[in-house]
């Protein structure tokens, strides 16, 4: 029986033996196949002759030509599975593994294989000299020829033959030649041993000095006849840089070549000789090379906007970079001493604009205007907005820039370049950048611009030294903007408070942006006021007879109760109505009998049907924080409300990054910033991203009109002092031990998963290991692990307990906030042990009014609130005092928080207390909570902060107890 493993032995024997059989017999097919070349190469390294054979796979055609080459490596050629591979190749591999020329190192060859080597690989027929595409070399044997010396340009002596002086020389034994003029090779006897031949045509090219310390080996060894020729010519070095030469190019603009002149010689950077020899009135002189000063020269033309290119060249593809080069810095470089040598006739014109420079303005019927702004050249008046917009589209897709003091470069339609002076150009560039988006001009070159710029860009006109022509109307409405309000305001009698100076400030400011049709951001701290100026800008309206409509508020739930409660003081005779509540459906169709109408954000969602279509005197969004977030349906419906004026309120117009701003602008003042996404390019993106002070003073200058944001700070005349303390804690036993293993396994799991995911991505993860710290902070019991519910005790809640009763028994009226219900939940029963009342308000809680009206009235010395539910619309200006027991994340919500004591109304010091515990997650929260402020700040203020969490920030966070 004859096994199947035998049988497939046998078959695999007939296949080898048939490959082979295809081998032998396709040495002599004529039709097309795949061979093996060689490539014999030589080159100098240092001066020293090195050669070097190389392997290619080719598809050899019927004419002999080769195609489809590809590299092969010599040394594995010979295991080669494939049926091209013949027995010669194999031996070849086998003599090449040892023979010293594959990837050569500074060692000679070993010149018995070395000539065996080549032998047979001539042989084959398959054998070039430098490339495949040379004629393969043949074999003819030289004798009778003499060995010389032949001196080259750069002074060097090499061996040579007499009679075919571009003969190469290969170190075999005997002595092998190869003639680049007839590709022919061959052993060649030079009249000495063998062994000898091979050591003397290996000699690196020697320099005169060399030459003469070679005279007596060679002559000992060789021959006196053959010897180098001796120089003893006097020798010295050079100590001078290279001149760096530069090749500009008439014809291909923005292609320059860079070499260096050592004496007369002129080298490129790629060129490896490492010093040069000059001979100079019988001696000789050396100059090293300078590779310092060659590449210090390379760097200055890359800062110029240069890319290196093959070889010397170097490559500027935007043609307004080439303008500035051509205009400025070829004068600078031959001052520096460089040598310019043009190619051809060179002539690049850079015109200068003349002094007169205007702006004009041509208004459109939907009250939007069209800009042209306009430079004289050369006697004429040029439209710039075009060349600007055609310069600025170019930097950007180029990535070209110009220094803060040189000229502006742009191309005229002409194709001449006008260089702008920077100090005219800079600012203006700066506020029209962002609206230079696909096709934004006019076909006659304008730019259209919405009333709502006006303000910025009379700024910009007016700092850039533009004259104004047309649009009258349009420049008194920059008039009215830039006007300081009046500072009262005459209010009618059906106003029942009394307003302080900012706040008739304020009504003015309402009342202006009323009277040229715009809307509002009235973003005052809180505590400030809003409500009362919004409420005396309505009663204005009413009295103007503008009130035709009802006014529409949309205010967070908690906060209806506080609107009512306002109106009802200060304006009793308004009509008002509140959608809110089950049956609110039946009050839609009277509307219209109500001068006010409260609803929420979250009733909005709801009833967008039936207030959506209808248009409103005013629109007002308190707490407009509420639609920060852009995506939101929200934030969506807000932005279709129809009416005569659109107002947003709020204390915290960017809690985190700029794009909250757009999004409550959006509804404010909608043309003002644009589409999102141009915003975020224009602006949010340089801002946060690479802290861009000339787009945050863009954007700065462009909001202003629009934005009133006065601080505690700026009216503390009005307001009583606050102190603010913090209480810092120290973690003790199993608390402390339980914090320190959470906070080791969370701050590995961050590690993890931002390696994995990248910080933006672990966004979750990193909150809800904060949070876990931050609770046994608080109390080990707010932690749902097994490991917490061993301990016993917190330390933070025993510092509040001893706190508290000195506090109530000086008459304190507290305000005690936890971002934590369920830390509240631990604080009621033992405040019920020492027999403290207390009122509580969280999100859970439908009756607001009741709490809050006994704690005005005194019935309670305690507030417990959770900082969510408290945090805004309340005013309880009867409290003195504010706990703050668990640090939060983000200052502005806290300030808030703290803002319902500290407010207009309270009549007393108002006390903070912030109880934090000592080197641990909190702790590093305070230090952080500055940077939060520091991004509103720089938009509303004069600050040039940065908003965003980094990695150091996170190994902060997570560092170990101190």
């Amino acid at each position: 029986m004859v096994l199947r493993s035998e049988v497939d032995a046998a078959d695999g024997a007939v296949d080898s033996w048939l490959e082979r059989l295809d081998a032998a017999s396709g040495e002599r097919s004529s039709s097309p196949r795949t061979q093996l070349r060689y490539v014999l190469s030589h080159r100098e390294v240092y001066y020293v002759p090195r050669i070097e054979l190389v392997a290619w796979a080719a598809v050899v055609l019927r004419d002999g030509s080769l195609e489809n080459l590809r590299p092969v490596d010599v040394l594995t050629a010979g295991r080669l599975g494939n049926t091209y591979v013949t027995p010669a190749d194999r031996t070849i591999a086998r003599l090449a593994a040892v023979s010293g020329i594959v990837r050569p190192a500074l060692s000679a060859p070993v010149p018995a294989i070395l000539a065996t080597l080549l032998e047979l690989a001539i042989e084959t027929g398959r054998l070039h000299w430098q490339s495949a595409s040379n004629p393969p070399l043949r074999r003819a044997a030289l004798s009778g020829v003499r060995l010389v010396w032949r001196t080259d340009s750069d002074g060097r002596q090499r061996p040579a033959l007499e009679d075919r002086s571009r003969a190469v020389f290969l170190p075999a034994r005997p002595v092998w030649y190869v003639d680049p003029n007839t590709m022919e090779a061959g052993p060649v006897d030079l009249g000495i041993a063998a062994e000898l031949a091979a050591v003397a045509v290996s000699a690196p090219a020697l320099t005169p000095q060399q030459a003469d310390r070679a005279q007596i080996p060679w002559r000992r060894a060789v021959s006196a006849t053959a010897a180098p020729p001796a120089t003893r010519l006097p020798t010295a070095f050079v100590d001078a840089e290279p001149v760096p030469v530069l090749s500009v190019r008439a014809d291909r603009p923005g292609h320059v070549a860079l070499q260096f002149a050592y004496g007369t010689r002129v080298v490129g950077q790629h060129d490896s000789v490492d010093s040069f020899e000059v001979s100079d009135r019988g001696g000789l002189k050396i100059w090293p090379r300078r590779r310092d000063v060659e590449a210090r020269a390379q760097r200055r033309l890359v800062s110029t906007g240069f890319m290196p290119a093959e070889g010397d060249a170097l490559v500027l593809e935007n043609d307004l970079a080439w303008a500035r080069f051509v205009h400025l810095e070829l004068e600078r470089l031959r001052s520096a001493g460089w040598r310019i040598d043009t190619v051809g006739d060179l002539q690049l014109e850079v015109l200068e604009p003349g002094e007169g420079w205007d702006a004009r303005l041509v208004e459109n019927e939907n009250r939007w205007f069209d800009l042209d702004l306009g430079i004289t050249v050369a006697g004429e008046r040029v439209e710039l907005l075009p060349i600007l917009v055609r310069a600025l589209r170019e930097r950007d897709t180029t990535g070209a820039t110009s220094h803060d003091d040189e000229p502006f470069y742009a191309r005229l339609p002409g194709g001449a370049y006008v260089a702008l002076p920077a100090e005219r150009i800079k600012r203006l560039v700066a506020t029209l950048v962002e609206l230079f988006d696909a096709d934004p001009l006019t076909a006659q070159g304008r730019l259209a611009l919405a009333p709502e710029h006006a303000g910025a860009l009379d700024v910009v006109v007016r700092e850039s030294g533009l004259v104004w022509h047309g649009a009258a109307r349009l420049r008194a409405l920059v008039d009215r903007l830039n006007a300081p309000s009046p500072a009262t305001v005459d209010l009618p009698s059906e106003f029942r408070g009394t307003l302080r100076g900012y706040q008739h400030a304020g009504v003015a400011w309402l009342q202006t942006l009323r009277d040229l049709g715009f809307g509002a951001l009235l973003a005052d701290d809180m505590g400030l006021g809003k409500t009362v100026q919004l409420l005396a800008h309505a009663t204005l309206e009413r009295a103007r007879g503008r009130l035709g409509a009802p006014v529409l508020i949309i205010a967070p739930t908690s906060v209806v109760p506080n609107w009512r409660a306002e109106i009802a003081r200060f304006t009793p005779d308004l009509r008002v109505l509140s959608l809110t509540g089950a049956g609110r459906a039946e009050l839609f169709e009277r509307i219209g009998d109500f001068d006010v109408v409260l609803t929420t954000y979250a009733l909005l969602r709801r009833d967008a049907e039936a207030l959506l279509p209808r248009r409103w005197s005013l629109a007002v969004l308190d707490e407009a924080q509420a639609v920060k977030n852009p995506r939101s349906k929200v934030a969506h419906q807000a932005r279709q409300i129809r009416a005569a004026q659109h107002i947003a309120m709020t204390g915290t117009p960017i809690e985190n990054h700029l794009d909250e701003l757009w999004s409550i602008f959006a509804f404010a003042v909608p043309t003002l910033l644009g589409d999102r996404a141009a915003f975020t390019r224009r602006f949010r993106t340089p801002i946060e991203k690479a802290d861009d002070q000339e787009r945050r003073r863009a954007l700065a200058a462009r909001v202003r009109p629009f934005l009133m944001r006065r601080t505690k700070e700026a009216v503390e005349a009005d307001l009583p002092p606050k102190s603010e303390i913090v209480t810092r804690v120290e973690l003790e036993g199993a608390q402390r031990d339980l914090y320190e293993t959470i906070r080791l396994a969370m701050h590995e799991r961050v590690r993890q998963e931002v390696a994995r995911r990248g910080s933006e991505r672990s966004r979750i993860v990193v909150l809800d290991a904060l949070l876990k710290l931050r609770q046994v902070c608080c109390d080990p019991r707010l932690v749902r692990l097994p490991a917490a519910r061993t301990v016993k005790g917190s330390a933070k809640l025993e510092a509040l307990l001893d706190m508290l009763p000195d506090l109530l028994a000086d008459g304190r009226r507290i305000l005690l906030f936890s971002q934590f219900t369920s830390m509240l939940d631990l604080i009621k029963p033992e405040l019920r042990r020492r027999d403290v009342e207390f009122v509580e308000l969280r999100g859970a809680t439908r009756d607001r009014e009741t709490p809050v009206a006994r704690f005005q009235a005194g019935e309670v010395p305690l507030f417990l609130i959770s900082l969510k539910a408290g945090g805004t619309g309340l005013n309880l200006t009867a409290a003195d005092t504010v706990i703050h027991y668990d640090p939060w994340w983000n200052p502005a919500v806290e300030q808030q928080a703290t803002d319902r004591a500290h407010r207009i109304g309270q009549e007393h010091p108002v006390f903070v207390y912030r109880l934090v515990t000592v080197g641990t997650v909190e702790e590093r929260v305070l230090d952080m909570q500055a940077r939060k402020a520091a991004l509103a700040e720089g938009i509303f203020g004069e600050g040039t902060g940065r908003e965003g969490v980094t990695p150091e920030d996170l190994a902060s966070l997570f560092a170990p107890l101190s």
